[in-house]
C-alpha cells in the first residue's frame, strides 16, 4: 500500500464515558505528490527489508519466499 492509497477508516470503537475517536487522516494527508526521490527512498527501504528477511535464521524458506514476494510486489507498485 502506498502513501497515496490510505486504508479504510477504522470501525467505530465503543468507549463509554469518553469522546469518540475522530478520523484525523485528512488533516495529515500528503499535500504534494511523491517525488522520484521519495519513491527511491521507499524502494531502498523495502530492499533493506528483503535483505533482512533473507538473513533471518528463524524463518523457513517458504516463509522467506512469501514475505519477499509480498515486499517485491509492494516495491514494484511504487
Amino acid at each position: 500500500m502506498t502513501i497515496d492509497d490510505p486504508p479504510p477508516p477504522p470501525k467505530n470503537v465503543e468507549r463509554p464515558g469518553q469522546e469518540p475517536i475522530a478520523d484525523m487522516r485528512s488533516a495529515f494527508a500528503r499535500k504534494t505528490p511523491q517525488t522520484e526521490k521519495d519513491r527511491a527512498e521507499a524502494r531502498a527501504f523495502i530492499d533493506g527489508k528483503i535483505e533482512m528477511i533473507r538473513r533471518d535464521p528463524h524463518m523457513t524458506e517458504a516463509q522467506k519466499a512469501a514475505a519477499i514476494a509480498d515486499l517485491e510486489a509492494r516495491r514494484n507498485r511504487e
